[in-house]
């Protein structure tokens, strides 16, 4: 089931990972992006500028510069800029990312 409204499909599509394709808007300043996972899936280490993002449904667990900490429904998290995070995403996991500076789909990250 999708949590985000049918008119969300209207906005950009970029693909993140392999089975994390999500509508996003863009501004001067940052990205924000609508995620919701359809099976379990592994975000490999990677380190780009700052990231705030809240978890609607579902679990993640994020490696975050070394430590390990696993977030649930309604709990929000933050990156700063340049730190290394990995992430594991449960089936039907849906959240919401902002990123500092970023533009998905015409800048990758490293």
């Amino acid at each position: 089931m999708d949590l985000f409204p049918e008119w969300f499909k209207a906005f950009k599509h970029v693909t993140l990972w392999p089975g994390m394709d999500m509508p996003v808007l863009s501004g001067q300043g940052g990205q924000i992006g609508f995620g919701q996972v359809s099976e379990d899936t592994e975000v490999p280490e990677h380190a780009h500028g700052g990231q705030w993002g809240v978890v609607l449904e579902g679990r993640v667990e994020f490696v975050i510069g070394g430590e390990r900490r696993v977030f649930t429904k309604g709990d929000y998290y933050h990156i700063p800029a340049g730190v290394p995070h990995s992430a594991r995403l449960a089936a039907g996991t849906a959240f919401i990312d902002v990123w500092e500076g970023q533009r998905f789909g015409e800048e990758r990250m490293k």
